[in-house]
């Protein structure tokens, strides 16, 4: 008896580190829409805010050391996902150095606050500094949905990404 051995195809997995819980929030939430039988996304992991390239450095080194995938042989079918606000002053230097390290970037813009609000009709325009227009889409955010981005139930998600008009 000719015996084959059936070949387990190895899915693609994908581990996204997000910059703050809203993100994280907005990623679960799409993942279920969105995922498929040849990606798998673990749970997201939370990078708990960052200001700076520098802060974003140090994370990043402590994230990708922390699953320790040696050999690299073994892990070429595993992908680091990072999203963050494209708001910070060090937002391109981020996203360069990121896909530098060969991992994949998604960027808010102009930060998840804002994109959200775009996306219902109420574009956010940027007239004064990063700093202060970050903090103006917080304010004009809560004020809409009467809570902060990563409060946001999922009722609330799909009105804002499936009944817009």
């Amino acid at each position: 008896m000719n015996k084959r051995k059936r070949k387990i195809k190895q899915k693609y997995l994908i581990i996204p580190f997000c910059e703050g819980e809203a993100e994280v929030n907005v990623f679960n939430f799409l993942k279920i829409t969105y995922s498929n039988k040849i990606i798998k996304f673990r749970k997201p992991e939370n990078l708990n805010g960052v200001r700076d390239f520098k802060e974003f450095k140090r994370k990043y080194y402590k994230c990708i050391k922390a699953f320790n995938l040696k050999p690299a042989n073994d892990y070429k079918k595993v992908g680091f996902l990072f999203i963050i606000d494209n708001d910070l002053e060090d937002s391109k230097k981020i996203e360069n150095f990121i896909l530098k390290e060969r991992c994949l970037v998604q960027l808010f813009n102009p930060n998840l606050e804002g994109l959200i609000l775009s996306i219902i009709g109420k574009k956010q325009i940027c007239s004064t500094d990063k700093e202060n227009f970050r903090k103006k889409c917080k304010v004009n955010f809560e004020k809409h949905f009467k809570c902060e981005a990563h409060k946001l139930k999922e009722n609330q998600l799909n009105d804002i990404f499936y009944n817009t008009n």
